[in-house]
């Protein structure tokens, strides 16, 4: 058995990062072979029932919450924040939320009528990128065995395993005239939340979520930007949909003056309230914050803490207003609910009040929203959100609607020619279209418009021009990219020139 670890992190993330997710359902049994049997089976549906309106922070719908028959539709029957995930999904959305994954460290598409998956982009230094996988790559064989016109979660089910195990991948590699094998481990793959940047005398971080992670990640980059002596700081949080309450404090105590960070209300009665401190005595850093109207939940507690105690200056567009706090409630399948309740009066389906539930005990996790957070002082931001100090509208995008500042620069580990397919070519046609370059709607594909593009841009910076994406090439592309992130971006400029005052 496996024991499952207390969820006790509160969690506030914006709806839409779960949407991809498709939640299987537990139904209770519909036909009991004896009264026992139903006597049981309602007071195990009823306690999920019970616990709902004993946590839940909001208006409770009771007559489709009481017709509710399997435990996703009573979480459905809550706000857009709560839902009910099966012990395979909650395995997901954590894995999301933690930072990192289980597997060899690729991201992986399937393209219509492609009977492979496709490799788009290989992370630093995990095992695929150590053994020599390169973004373009088709998985044809994993573990010898040909994985042709199988669904690409079938593929990533076989590619993924257990930590410390070893995989196979039979690899289709353009130009290549045989398939080529390599054999890596699988690890736990650490994917970053924070990318930071020296920009002249202004450190540039980007938080893309508030993940386990997160917390470390802007400490590696204050630590660089400390070395380096760089006092005056963007931190672009735009975007960012939020996450684990305690990392986005932990950022915070590194800016806000000593004092109030946030303050979380429980709607039960029996939860202690909490609130959040920091204990800085010295602002040690300049600081503007990048925010837009997909800045949510707990970027908006950092928003908030920065703007209530003018630590920084707050740039961009008006925030998307979600105060509602969500925590995850370990559910006992009905065998554990019945074992474990049995000399209780009053029964519970909450495993937390047995302690650490194991695996098999449980019938999954309920996410629900159980109360609201309130700024340093003490404005609750739910439905209003958060107005910047200085209003900038973000309007320098790429035909890809992906904003300027998101952009990646190319990897320089490939030299993609015409008809070839690689993530750096996605990249480079990106960078190419903001630079007034004729390519169409950017994909990994390099096709004749984009070859003439990149032979046009060669002659132009006296680079040797035959069309290829060669490593010179991508590294003045790079050093363009570098250069549109301060000057495509208008909110970016904005904080670097009041940063300069």
């Amino acid at each position: 058995m496996k024991n499952i670890k207390r969820l006790t992190a509160v969690v506030l993330l914006f709806a839409m990062v779960f949407t991809v997710l498709t939640a299987n359902t537990f139904a209770a049994e519909t036909q009991p072979d004896n009264q026992t049997q139903v006597i049981a089976d309602a007071e195990y549906m009823d306690s999920v029932r019970d616990l709902i309106r004993q946590k839940y922070s909001g208006v409770i719908p009771e007559d489709a919450l009481n017709k509710a028959t399997t435990f996703k539709a009573m979480f459905d029957t809550l706000d857009d924040y709560s839902a009910f995930y099966d012990v395979n999904e909650i395995n997901t959305v954590l894995g999301a939320l933690s930072g990192s994954v289980e597997g060899v460290g690729i991201q992986v598409e399937q393209a219509e009528n492609d009977k492979y998956i496709t490799v788009l982009k290989v992370y630093k230094n995990s095992p695929a990128w150590k053994a020599g996988v390169l973004s373009g790559d088709k998985i044809a064989e994993v573990d010898g065995k040909s994985v042709a016109g199988q669904s690409l979660d079938t593929v990533v089910s076989k590619v993924k395993g257990t930590v410390g195990t070893k995989v196979k991948l039979g690899l289709i590699r353009q130009g290549a005239k045989k398939i080529m094998t390599l054999e890596m481990p699988r690890e736990q793959i650490d994917i970053p939340t924070v990318h930071y940047e020296l920009r002249g005398n202004i450190g540039y971080i980007l938080i893309d979520t508030f993940s386990n992670n997160t917390y470390s990640g802007v400490d590696e980059a204050l630590e660089y930007f400390d070395s380096k002596k760089i006092t005056r700081l963007v931190l672009d949080l735009r975007n960012n949909p939020g996450g684990y309450v305690d990392q986005a404090v932990l950022v915070a105590k590194r800016f806000v003056p000593k004092g109030l960070i946030t303050k979380l209300d429980y709607k039960d009665e029996t939860e202690m309230d909490q609130s959040y401190y920091s204990s800085l005595t010295k602002l040690k850093y300049k600081l503007t914050v990048l925010v837009n109207e997909y800045s949510a939940s707990a970027s908006e507690i950092f928003t908030g803490a920065v703007k209530d105690t003018d630590a920084g200056v707050i740039i961009g567009n008006k925030t998307f207003g979600k105060a509602k706090v969500q925590t995850f409630f370990p559910i006992l399948n009905k065998e554990a609910f019945i074992a474990l309740n049995q000399d209780n009066e009053v029964k519970t389906v909450n495993g937390y009040d047995f302690g650490y539930p194991f695996e098999d005990q449980l019938s999954g996790y309920g996410k629900m929203t159980v109360g609201l957070y309130y700024t340093p002082s003490g404005e609750c931001i739910d439905l209003k959100g958060i107005e910047p100090d200085v209003k900038v509208k973000d309007n320098e995008v790429t035909a890809d609607n992906i904003p300027v500042n998101f952009l990646e620069p190319t990897t320089i580990t490939v030299k993609p020619a015409l008809g070839t397919q690689y993530m750096d070519v996605f990249y480079a046609e990106c960078i190419l279209k903001l630079l007034n370059y004729k390519v169409d709607k950017p994909d990994i594909t390099l096709d004749s418009k984009t070859f003439e593009a990149i032979k046009k841009f060669q002659k132009d910076n006296k680079l040797y021009s035959y069309g290829v994406l060669d490593f010179s090439t991508q590294k003045l592309l790079n050093s363009k990219l570098q250069v549109l992130k301060q000057t495509k971006d208008p909110v970016y400029a904005k904080a670097a020139l009041l940063l300069k005052n």
